[in-house]
């Protein structure tokens, strides 16, 4: 990557149809004039920035500058649905804030979850699985790891709730679940009015704003306030309080829909097999993954709900081997709204936004949902949207409405594209800045995927290759606010010192060490030490995970503190707060030539990796169909055929891999490898335009409140 061929070199404008190189201060000019233009006329909320993983950190102070709510990522395409129901039912926020333990599992479920895309979390598996720990995926296609010894379940795309439901009858219906957990650890035993809402204190005489029927005293009690609630009401106590019923009986009369025959049908997985599987799981003590790149098929939100709701339902939370809470590092934000104002981690007030982020509005439950960016720039409803910052993403690999994102693009006054690659959406930049890669800047963050709190430090390690004039994101966006706001970047510490690329480390640096300090005074630790350890070990463990915290000791932060069986927030949100089997959001293939289209990821599948040599021999770039498939078509292996989008139309071709990885019924191929269409693509990397971009075929429609657009499709196969 670091002297890839097509890597960009150097700032670029576009002129017509063409890009010109130009130097950096002329791009940085005209950018600020551009946006300074727009923000005049339109408002501070007309300008959006989109992001991934990379300088998430630090974009929020250049949102908060710029003073515009809609600082928007990748997550609607990714891991919108599991967050909104980690939220829900354990007040719980994205990956890996929960996690399971995997060092510890006893029994390890897998739920449209690939393991080995590059977080670690196998190495971490390996020693639960020497000591014969059974490990289950539920899939309609088999990932890598189901090449050793585990159990795949191939079931049919987008019924995943209703696998659990079936799971949750048995457990239920077997009493094999932890009563005294969820009697005093969930708000199963919680008391909801006839209208669906919950019965509150007041209504019959008791403290609190949640109600439980007392099975000792015979009486409501305040919730979490009884040692015996009741889990069933006799006829005498429900007369008692107007005829409330448990979360726990409401919860169950919607389970009793999925008996395993019922479950079975739905999912193609055949009954004895989800009663095995959910006494496995039951008797074990087992664990369900909760959710990573979680967007597929716009009914994941209620997944998400029953998994959380399963591992509860066992009494597996927090505990050594379960589904588990992280310890927190304590690495403050580089600004936070505090009150009316926006704080930095220096201490100085910004002005909060006054427009409401775009995606909220309809989306209340979304971390980020891109599509309403894409509704607002071509119809201006609800406020003009007209300067797009692209920073470390792909919109056009990402987003499941491709071709209403290009003619989005298309619309916009000011595209800017900041990336080491030329992804599809470089092609409708105004601007394309290039940024340094990892290995040439230095970055201090949290440890994502481990239960301890824990910092890490990447250092720098190169400078860009001769005759790549790439600068670092942040300073490319701090130097687009001084020179259209000066004021504004003096009144954070950053004036023209800083506009040597060199220089403006220090200022970075000054940055990290405020944010260093209060991890230091916070765990009572030396800030030189910490510095000290950073540097010479790369990492620091602050603290290691403490078991059985969450929620025994400390509420939980849903409305009740506790599990959230019945979900408060569903229900304020005008959704239904018990989970359900809900179709998906796409058409179901019914003619014989017609396929279900998923689409994932591996350890050799990322949006950069896509660009190496060596993803040409490594990447697969074909669309899976299983032999059986295959055979009634009359298609072989390596076949050409057409796919056509059932639900929009759209068609692409692609080679066919004939495997037994794949459902019948159901084509797999990988997401943000294959189908790309860059004018930046030079002959010697043809190879990326091999294969199909699944959002091709993605429908668009996108899930009510929580904000996810499914991936997933389904497409007629013609064979050319």
């Amino acid at each position: 990557m670091w002297n890839h061929p097509l890597r960009l070199k150097r700032p670029m404008k576009r002129v017509g149809e063409k890009f010109v190189e130009v130097d950096w201060d002329s791009a940085l000019n005209e950018i600020a004039a551009k946006l300074k233009e727009i923000v005049e006329k339109y408002g501070p909320e007309s300008v959006v920035i989109t992001r991934h993983d990379v300088h998430s950190w630090f974009l929020p102070l250049f949102q908060y500058l710029i003073g515009t709510p809609n600082l928007i990522g990748h997550e609607g395409t990714c891991h919108t649905a599991s967050t909104a129901a980690r939220g829900a039912v354990l007040g719980a926020s994205g990956p890996p804030t929960v996690d399971p333990d995997y060092e510890n599992v006893t029994y390890l479920i897998l739920i449209g979850r690939n393991l080995d895309a590059a977080m670690g979390h196998i190495r971490r598996l390996t020693a639960a699985r020497e000591r014969g720990v059974k490990v289950v995926v539920v899939d309609p296609r088999a990932p890598n790891i189901a090449y050793s010894s585990l159990e795949w379940v191939p079931i049919i795309p987008g019924t995943d709730a209703a696998f659990l439901m079936g799971m949750a009858y048995v457990i239920i219906g077997e009493r094999l679940y932890d009563e005294s957990f969820v009697k005093l650890y969930t708000n199963a035993p919680m008391l909801i009015k006839p209208d669906g809402s919950p019965l509150s204190g007041k209504e019959v005489g008791v403290e609190g704003d949640y109600v439980v029927w007392d099975a000792d005293a015979q009486a409501p009690a305040p919730l979490g306030k009884t040692k015996n609630p009741a889990l069933t009401l006799n006829d005498e106590a429900r007369q008692r309080v107007g005829g409330a019923k448990t979360a726990w009986e409401l919860f169950t009369e919607r389970v009793a829909k999925y008996p395993p025959e019922a479950a079975a049908r739905i999912t193609g997985v055949d009954a004895a097999t989800i009663v095995r599987i959910a006494r496995e799981f039951a008797t074990a003590r087992g664990v369900i993954e909760d959710g990573w790149y979680a967007a597929r098929n716009g009914n994941d939100f209620d997944t998400y709900r029953l998994i959380l709701i399963l591992n509860a339902l066992v009494g597996n939370i927090d505990k050594r081997g379960g589904l588990s809470f992280q310890e927190s590092a304590g690495y403050p934000n580089i600004c936070d709204p505090v009150g009316p104002d926006v704080v930095t981690l220096t201490g100085v007030k910004l002005p909060a936004p006054k427009a409401k982020r775009i995606d909220k509005i309809k989306f209340p439950l979304a971390v980020s949902s891109f599509d309403s960016v894409y509704e607002a720039i071509l119809s201006g409803d609800p406020y003009p949207v007209k300067a797009l910052f692209v920073v470390g993403t792909g919109p056009l690999q990402r987003d499941a409405r491709y071709h209403m994102a290009v003619e989005a693009l298309r619309k916009l006054e000011l595209v800017v594209a900041i990336d080491i690659f030329p992804h599809d959406h470089v092609d409708y930049a105004h601007y394309v800045l290039p940024d340094l890669m990892f290995l040439e800047r230095e970055e201090v963050s949290t440890v994502k995927w481990t239960l301890h709190a824990a910092l890490q430090k990447s250092h720098k390690a190169l400078d860009p290759p001769p005759g790549v004039e790439a600068r670092h994101a942040p300073w490319i966006l701090m130097e687009i606010v001084r020179r259209a706001y000066p004021d504004r970047a003096k009144a954070v510490g950053y004036d023209e010192r800083y506009a040597d690329p060199h220089k403006f480390e220090e200022w970075e640096r000054q940055l990290v060490r405020e944010a260093l300090k209060k991890v230091a005074e916070r765990f009572k630790l030396s800030l030189e030490e910490l510095e000290k350890e950073l540097e010479e070990k790369g990492f620091v463990v602050l603290k290691r995970k403490s078991y059985e915290t969450r929620p025994y000791k400390t509420k939980l932060a849903t409305p009740t503190g506790l599990v959230e069986i019945y979900s408060i927030t569903a229900l304020r949100n005008k959704l239904d707060p018990l989970p359900d089997y809900r179709e998906p959001l796409y058409t179901k293939p019914k003619a014989p030539n017609e396929f279900y289209l998923v689409n994932g990821k591996d350890n050799v599948v990322s949006s950069h990796f896509a660009f190496t040599p060596n993803a040409k021999f490594l990447g697969d770039r074909s669309v899976w169909m299983n032999p059986k498939d295959a055979e009634r078509l009359g298609i072989r292996d390596g076949d050409l055929v057409e796919l056509e989008s059932i639900d929009t139309g759209a068609k692409a071709t692609a080679r066919v891999k004939v495997t037994n990885r794949v459902r019948e019924g159901v084509l797999f191929t990988y997401a943000f490898l294959g189908g790309r269409r860059s004018s930046f693509i030079t002959k010697e990397f043809e190879f990326l335009r091999e294969g199909v971009n699944p959002q091709w075929f993605a429908t668009g429609k996108i899930e009510p409140v929580v904000g996810s657009a499914p991936t997933n499709s389904t497409v007629r196969v013609r064979k050319l």
